[in-house]
């Protein structure tokens, strides 16, 4: 049997249904694709007119003439194993130049990476540097144009000038007129609420975590503070860091946004530290650019409270040195500082009350203080925390007034008769860092452990959110109370909100 077209056995044999020959399928194929017919009657022919021709055994190719007999095999064998034997060798001797080649790649390397992260350390150390020298030269220079850094020793010791009581006064009978707001998102919506969104790995890593934090949901930006020394402006609607303030010498305790955005377009920012100063931060010229325009030097300890006042014109800070001044936002000086015999071992946390005439500081010896911003003189003293008061924060009604201790609860009282009226638990052996009403007033935030949302009045725990891997430090509500935004030691802000 052979082929028609090659006149040798074929390898797989195909006989033609027109013709009846019997062709290697390889080339009859190839002359259908050329032709299109039979190439022995020249009729018509397409590949589906061959059939294959099943033989058994299967036909096998002829030796050549030169391995017909065993000396002739045993010939080209040897001359095969010497092929191979010598392409072996060279394949052997290729491995070996290119596997000390890799080695010396990876060498120089891990060399490289050792001095890049050399290199970008001190280069870290020398920014840091950089902006301490520049904060501080900043700072000096505001002091000789008599603009900036007034210490609280030359502060006024009768308390505020008239002027300023009279316009405190004003913003408080307006504050006072609209103080009773209606919830703008119902208990069944807040029982709803999930994770949202979560933004990892905000802060330096070699000292992890979000120390505090502050909303501007009009512009969509969360100030935070780290322990890393610096804070952060974060962009919602970006989902970034915009813009990193550098200047503190160490931890941040406590930020703030001045509330201007809404009349200058852009808002100051204020941070609170552990170096005993607090820093005002304004926009420069530049999108998302700040600069230290004040430092409040007159503290001789830590900041513990960092308090915006409702006319957005000034702003209040607590001590570890058992003093509260009063400054002024605009000119970064110094309008009053308060010091009591009742409060010796320094304030832990501080508010305002919403109508801006009362300054609450929570101390380290489990009382709350009430004082007349306009005089400095205590009003109200609130006792029976357990260990220092961390966090403190009034209802927005301004009837109401939530603190908690070093203990895993958090007292609630009654402003017009001096008396707790509740005392809402967390988790056992839980910590409480954080307390946050919503603008109407009607929900509470507690965070620390985890994060639970109260409704006022029937006390009712209406959501427990456990997303976070570390201890929350700082929560806020969204102005229509339908998000939460929280910052904790695991270096992530999430956003909490109702279901959608």
């Amino acid at each position: 049997m052979f082929c028609a077209i090659s006149g040798e056995a074929p390898e797989h044999p195909v006989v033609s249904k027109k013709s009846g020959q019997v062709y290697e399928r390889r080339l009859i194929v190839k002359y259908i694709e050329d032709n299109g017919k039979d190439p022995v009657s020249g009729e018509d022919l397409s590949v589906d007119d061959l059939l294959d021709i099943k033989s058994t055994p299967g036909t096998v190719k002829p030796r050549p003439p030169t391995m017909t007999s065993i000396p002739s095999i045993l010939s080209v064998l040897q001359n095969e194993w010497d092929s191979i034997m010598l392409e072996t060798f060279t394949m052997k001797q290729q491995y070996q130049q290119v596997r000390q080649e890799l080695s010396h790649a990876l060498y120089q390397h891990d060399a490289a990476c050792r001095v890049i992260a050399r290199l970008m350390k001190e280069r870290d150390a020398a920014r840091e540097a950089l902006a301490n020298v520049e904060a501080h030269i900043g700072t000096k220079a505001a002091s000789t144009e008599g603009t900036a850094d007034v210490t609280m020793d030359d502060a006024s010791s009768t308390g505020l000038p008239a002027e300023i009581r009279e316009k405190l006064e004003a913003t408080t009978a307006v504050l006072s007129k609209t103080r009773k707001r209606k919830p703008n998102t119902t208990a069944e919506a807040v029982q709803t609420y999930t994770q949202r969104k979560v933004f990892p790995g905000l802060h330096a890593a070699r000292s992890p975590g979000i120390s505090a934090l502050d909303l501007d949901a009009k512009n969509g930006l969360v100030l935070t503070g780290g322990n890393d020394k610096n804070a952060l402006v974060f962009s919602q609607s970006e989902e970034k860091v915009v813009a990193t303030l550098k200047g503190h010498s160490k931890k941040i305790t406590h930020v703030s946004w001045a509330g201007r955005s809404e009349e200058a377009g852009h808002d100051m920012a204020l941070t609170a530290s552990v170096d005993q100063t607090v820093k005002i931060w304004t926009a420069g010229d530049k999108a998302n650019s700040y600069s230290a325009a004040h430092t409040l030097s007159g503290h001789s300890a830590e900041v513990t409270g960092l308090c915006v006042h409702p006319t957005k014109d000034y702003v209040a800070t607590a001590s570890m040195d058992s003093t509260w001044a009063f400054h002024d936002l605009e000119t970064g000086t110094t309008l009053m500082t308060a010091r009591s015999d009742q409060v010796s071992n320094g304030y832990s946390s501080a508010a305002f009350h919403p109508d801006g005439l009362l300054f609450g500081t929570g101390t380290t010896d489990s009382a709350v203080k009430i004082w007349d911003v306009r005089t400095k003189d205590a009003v109200a003293s609130f006792e029976g925390h357990v260990g220092a008061v961390k966090t403190m924060t009034f209802s927005e009604n301004g009837y109401l007034m939530a603190a908690a201790g070093e203990n895993n609860e958090v007292s609630i009282w009654n402003l017009r008769t001096l008396e707790v009226i509740q005392k809402l638990k967390v988790a056992d052996q839980g910590v409480i860092n954080a307390l946050a009403w919503d603008q109407s007033g009607t929900y509470l935030g507690v965070g620390g452990t985890d994060i639970r949302i109260f409704k006022v009045k029937t006390w009712q725990e209406l959501a427990n959110l456990t997303d976070n891997t570390d201890k929350i430090t700082s929560l806020k509500f969204g102005p229509l109370g339908d998000y939460l935004v929280a910052g904790g030691l695991d270096r992530s802000l999430r956003v909490f909100g109702v279901a959608e």
